[in-house]
């Protein structure tokens, strides 16, 4: 064969159009280059002619050539284009260009010769650098798979979701960005979705977790599409981190829930409103009336009484209406913590509460500084209603109605307990006694009191339990998150 053959005769025969191409000898020495293969390395026509083909490498790669070179002569095999093997050449002003091979191995003169077919990759990189800027600047998470299910690409957006960096990824297994518990059946679905009509497989979307770097699970949509890599189908996988979604419909959810429970409140305080305010407006229509009466006949010595007590009447109702209110409103306004005497509150609560009874005695035990930071009207509803039931609910069999009432700090909390020698509470009774309009006897109330106790203690943060024997009297105990004195 004529060592100055066509190549680009050879090229068509390869049915490639004009491309860079040379022949090589056995010795490794270059016996022609046609035009396009000068041109891309910046040589002039025959300028590469009897030079060793190491010439055109990287220095530090060409004494490891040599020994592949003469292995490659040995068993001369046959290499297309598109097996992804990228190699670097040097161009004469030492430009260092990304190339990819063809060899193909011929006999001329008699002896084992070989046709190198470059393809300069510059291109192909630069159009993957602008894809891959415009692939960083979304905000989701877009991961390239192979047809092997390996990771080709994937953009920016892979740190803050999973704590990857896009270089960590690149090369592995996309099952390494799948539960543990899942990678085999992963596999299974990753060559099912391989298989599927490209209808059925054009934007398959679905709530999946991905694992993050440091083991924990992610929740993700992902979107599937396929996509052709250099002649192979390959998947890419568009993330989008669900977490701020899930938060947000935890939230109207609980949010949905609470105007559920505060309608059903609403209610039964409108029923409630109606039954209750029914008897006392009676009353003060029979007054008023008694009073029209006693004014037409000039008879004025009950007059003022029955004023009086009507105006007794309307306030008490009024009072009710208003803590029913508070009961059902909810307040996401936070009321600024104050320093708080603790000991002074109850006491000032317990003589306006008891008149100074001498029947009823009240026992106080504080192991505390000598004031806690919390908000003081919220707490103030606490305390006057359980010190109010306690006085209510007393037992008349008793001399002495006896409330005692323990403070002391629980870790982090600050734990008060409030107990009387009243008549208890059934059994039966004692799971609803929070409930609004909840009633136990025949001692009065509106049934709002401990409602609204729960309702402040969990306003505070706290929590509050109740346990009583029927005869022998009722303790409360509360947990409340309460910063002490002194303390940041």
């Amino acid at each position: 064969m004529d060592v100055q053959m066509n190549l680009d005769v050879i090229g068509m025969a390869f049915g490639v159009s004009p491309i860079a191409m040379m022949l090589v000898a056995p010795d490794g020495r270059i016996r022609t280059c046609n035009a396009e293969f000068d041109a891309l390395f910046g040589y002039g026509p025959g300028a590469l002619t009897g030079a060793l083909v190491e010439t055109l490498l990287p220095e530090h790669l060409r004494s490891g050539h040599v020994a592949l070179r003469q292995a490659f002569n040995v068993i001369p095999a046959k290499r297309r284009m598109g097996a992804e093997r990228e190699v670097k050449g040097v161009a004469r002003d030492g430009t260092v260009l990304p190339l990819e091979l063809a060899l193909e191995p011929v006999v001329v003169d008699g002896g084992p010769h070989v046709i190198v077919v470059a393809l300069d990759l510059r291109h192909r990189h630069a159009q993957r650098e602008r894809i891959s800027s415009v692939m960083d600047a979304a905000s989701c998470t877009m991961v390239v798979v192979d047809a092997g299910g390996r990771i080709d690409f994937v953009n920016r957006a892979v740190t803050p979701l999973l704590g990857y960096t896009p270089e960590e990824l690149l090369g592995r297994p996309v099952e390494d960005l799948v539960p543990e518990d899942l990678r085999v059946a992963h596999q299974v679905y990753r060559r099912s979705f391989a298989l599927l009509p490209d209808v059925r497989a054009k934007g398959r979307s679905r709530t999946v977790t991905a694992r993050h770097r440091d083991g924990h699970g992610v929740t993700v949509e992902a979107t599937l599409d396929r996509i052709d890599l250099d002649g192979q189908t390959g998947v890419v996988a568009t993330l989008v981190d669900l977490t701020e979604r899930i938060e947000t419909e935890r939230a109207l959810a609980a949010r949905a829930h609470e105007l559920e429970r505060l309608n059903a409140d609403l209610e039964q305080f409108s029923r409630g409103v109606s039954h209750d305010l029914k008897a006392p407006l009676a009353s003060i229509a029979g007054l008023l009336s008694l009073c029209r009466e006693d004014f037409a006949a000039g008879e004025t010595a009950d007059l003022g009484d029955n004023l009086a007590r009507a105006a007794e009447i309307a306030e008490h109702s009024v009072s009710e209406i208003e803590s029913v209110l508070l009961a059902t409103m909810t307040t996401e306004r936070g009321i600024a913590r104050v320093p708080v005497d603790l000991g002074g509150l109850i006491r000032q609560l317990w003589r306006d509460l008891s008149g100074g009874a001498v029947s009823a005695r009240l026992e106080l035990e504080l192991a505390l500084p000598e004031t806690v930071a919390t908000e003081e009207a919220t707490l103030r509803t606490v305390l006057r209603n359980l010190l109010s039931n306690a006085l209510r609910y007393r037992d008349d069999m008793k001399a002495e109605l006896v409330v005692q009432v323990t403070a002391r700090q629980t870790g982090e909390h600050l734990r008060i307990i409030v107990s009387d020698n009243g008549i208890g509470i059934p059994e039966a009774v004692l799971p609803e006694i929070f409930g609004l309009f909840r009633k136990h006897g025949d001692r009065g109330g509106s049934g709002i009191g401990l409602n609204l106790v729960q309702r402040s203690v969990e306003r505070l943060g706290g929590r509050i339990a109740a346990s009583s024997i029927e005869g022998e009297g009722t303790t409360f105990t509360l947990d409340l998150p309460i910063r002490m004195e002194g303390e940041a």
